[in-house]
């Protein structure tokens, strides 16, 4: 059988080509220019599959979110459903940086996030949280994922922690004290841990009440 003289494009081909550019390049790349050389077409041929801009973004948010597994949530001690669910939602997004400040600066409204939510509103509701826990729970949840998959706290600082002393001693010291450890994930760990906290705090005041 002859190949196709032309790629065989699809809306979920499209997203995925695009999440590599914007991986590779950063989210100011993301053109169709340059999206179309990719996939070695043309670039009005990429809108027979999506409308536009922002319907390629919700595709290419829904391939991140494809990547969170709310399984944990199952689990029959909700502090371990629950960290581990949050450990999911975080991988999923830290291995696309570039994305995160613009996904985030978006309504939610894919489907697979929408369903994400649900899911994980349910689970909360059997863990026994009112609709007002659950929410706060959740936001933080998102602010702990979405800014640590974003910001990078020790990368943000470009020079050895000695070069620091002179004028900032105090941030050198503590950089210097950090050594090699990965104060990201001890940094997004230590805020879980919060939550979780705060959480058992609730949860023994209910018992109580």
């Amino acid at each position: 059988m002859p190949r196709p003289s032309k790629p065989l494009l699809s809306r979920r081909g499209i997203a995925v080509e695009a999440l590599a550019l914007v991986d590779e390049e950063g989210i100011e790349a993301l053109t169709t220019r340059k999206l179309a050389k990719r996939l070695g077409v043309e670039g009005p041929s990429l809108y027979n599959h999506v409308a536009g801009r922002e319907d390629l973004l919700d595709e290419m948010t829904a391939l991140i979110g494809e990547q969170i597994d709310t399984a944990p949530l199952e689990h029959e001690d909700w502090r371990v459903g629950f960290v581990e669910f949050a450990r999911s939602y975080r991988r999923a997004f830290a291995a696309h940086p570039h994305i995160v400040a613009t996904v985030s600066a978006r309504a939610v409204r894919t489907d697979v996030a929408l369903r994400a939510y649900d899911r994980a509103f349910a689970a909360f509701e059997r863990f026994g949280w009112d609709g007002h826990t659950a929410s706060v729970v959740m936001a933080a949840i998102d602010f702990l994922v979405l800014g640590s998959a974003i910001e990078t706290f020790k990368g943000g600082f470009d020079r050895p922690a000695g070069a620091y002393d002179p004028d900032y001693p105090h941030l050198a010291g503590a950089l210097r004290a950090a050594g090699d450890d990965d104060i990201d994930d001890l940094g997004f760990e230590l805020g879980l841990a919060a939550v979780v906290a705060w959480l058992e705090r609730v949860e023994a005041k209910t018992t109580q009440g």
